[in-house]
């Protein structure tokens, strides 16, 4: 049995891509976050202790990335096991995502409160702050378009007469 992608194909490709593109732009922000922290020796970012951000983004990324090469593999030859596999790795990311972004959020908004001087180390760490927080907000907006996508294709009927693939650009009636 084949499923047929909802919408163009060009957009869920570039979605999925997105999904890793902003894997690497998180980590290599999670790698500067620490270095910056151990560097200048900052124990915490406000009332969250420095090491509870940091392991979010060690332990996040790996399912960033295996969520996007999943719904990548799933729209080159899409089969009911390889779409409900990108849908629970997808629910995993996105669960991750909403912790990270509340953990991020508070970690923001105490750390910026904390800072009694202008020191470019505290203030590019509440800028990494920020922007990883803004990261893993992108990242779960996209898991969520992923999953609607897959979602609408796992309940999409198929066609009899034709093979369905991913690279279809239209939806049948």
């Amino acid at each position: 049995m084949h499923w047929r992608w909802p919408q163009r194909a060009n957009r869920r490709k570039e979605t999925s891509a997105v999904q890793i593109i902003l894997t690497l732009f998180h980590y290599a922000l999670g790698a500067l976050s620490a270095s910056l922290f151990f560097e200048e020796d900052i124990k915490n970012t406000g009332d969250i202790p420095i090491l509870l951000p940091l392991g979010y983004i060690v332990w996040s990324s790996p399912f960033f990335l295996i969520s996007g090469s999943m719904a990548i593999s799933a729209q080159k030859k899409p089969t009911r096991y390889k779409l409900t596999s990108t849908i629970v790795m997808s629910i995993f990311s996105g669960c991750f995502s909403a912790f990270g972004s509340i953990i991020l959020c508070f970690a923001c908004f105490s750390y910026a409160a904390e800072m009694k001087e202008y020191v470019w180390s505290q203030l590019a760490g509440g800028m990494l702050l920020q922007y990883l927080l803004f990261s893993s907000v992108t990242e779960l907006i996209v898991v969520s378009i992923i999953v609607s996508w897959i979602v609408q294709a796992l309940h999409h009927p198929a066609s009899k007469e034709e093979t369905l693939t991913a690279g279809d650009s239209e939806v049948q009636s």
